[in-house]
């Protein structure tokens, strides 16, 4: 009989649970002790900003950013030139969808192969040196020497005090991208146009 009845007012309270009500809680209730999360990091911000230890850390992020700014990480892997090697880019590429211009005729289909030598007139020679190292310095201010179309790039040093040294504005090679593409070892390195190819050429100074 005792089964029965359990059984019954089991099936009785399931029933009812869809429009249960509220009851409140059973026993005794206690204060949580751990304050509120945001409270918490609330408080220690404001402690930070009284000391002054927030304007520090603001200060020393942004010495970093700027830091950074003027010489960024160093491309990797790259030594100085021991013996001259000359390798050639090819830029050509395959066009993976048509192209059009605004009056829709077409420019290059799917699965051309195009090469922008072709296409654009390229006259500019780049140079990619070591900032740091004084030798390609006084290599690359010779080689400007008369020059007009250039580019001087970085894969290390200090963009601001080599552009002042050379009185040329300066770029970095960030990341390495074009050092990647271009597949040199070595530098200094000076990149021309050679007919449909770009000539790579990695020079050893004496």
């Amino acid at each position: 009989m005792t089964t029965r009845w359990g059984v019954c007012l089991l099936a009785g309270l399931l029933s009812l649970s869809a429009g249960a009500k509220d009851l409140g809680a059973i026993g005794h209730l206690f204060p949580i002790a751990e304050p509120d999360l945001l409270d918490f990091i609330g408080q220690r911000l404001q402690g930070m900003k009284d000391s002054g230890e927030m304007d520090r850390i603001q200060r020393e992020a942004e010495a970093r950013v700027k830091a950074h700014a003027v010489r960024p990480a160093p491309v990797a892997g790259l030594t100085p030139a021991k013996t001259d090697r000359t390798l050639h880019y090819d830029p050509t590429f395959t066009v993976r969808e048509t192209i059009r211009d605004m009056r829709g005729n077409v420019i290059a289909r799917a699965g051309d192969q195009v090469n922008p030598l072709d296409k654009v007139p390229f006259s500019e020679t780049l140079y990619f040196i070591d900032g740091d190292n004084p030798a390609q310095m006084k290599w690359v201010k010779q080689q400007l020497a008369g020059l007009v179309n250039f580019k001087v790039i970085l894969v290390n040093g200090n963009i601001r005090d080599s552009s002042n040294a050379l009185d040329e504005p300066v770029y970095f090679d960030q990341y390495g991208t074009l050092t990647t593409k271009f597949g040199f070892e070595h530098t200094p390195v000076r990149i021309s146009r050679d007919d449909r190819t770009l000539k790579v050429e990695e020079v050893a100074l004496k």
